[in-house]
């Protein structure tokens, strides 16, 4: 069955980074970019997307806006909300767990590394029944 990603970034070519690991990967699964938490809210219209990923840094409203807002759509409650950024600092994880997300995943700095962290995130049996 195929998953969907819903990824929450303004910036454009992540959409394209993940979507092309996801293709080497041969995993089953869509990816779907929304460059805004109105956009991401227009998309979920029509979309009931598996796992969320958030770029915690992003104009207007931020990663965590974003979580706190997407974790209060009835139909996103059995999604995966997965924060990402270059730079999570400690504090920036506990507040992701403490709001909601599942993991925290820096934005790595090659491909396969990117790989390896959908792999495992994907793989893991309790998220993706």
């Amino acid at each position: 069955m195929q998953k969907t990603i819903l990824l929450v970034d303004d910036d454009e070519e992540e959409y394209y980074i993940i979507k092309l690991a996801l293709e080497m990967a041969k995993n089953d699964c869509r990816c779907i970019w929304a460059s805004s938490l109105e956009e991401a809210t227009e998309l979920l219209k029509e979309l009931q997307p598996d796992f969320v990923f958030i770029d915690i840094n992003m104009p207007k409203h931020d990663g965590f806006c974003c979580l706190k807002h997407l974790k209060q759509v009835e139909k996103l409650h059995r999604a995966v909300f997965v924060i990402y950024s270059t730079h999570i600092s400690e504090a920036d994880r506990k507040m992701a767990l403490q709001s909601g997300a599942s993991y925290c995943i820096h934005k790595p700095e090659n491909i396969h590394m990117l790989l390896d962290e959908l792999m495992i995130l994907l793989s893991n049996k309790t998220h993706c029944s």
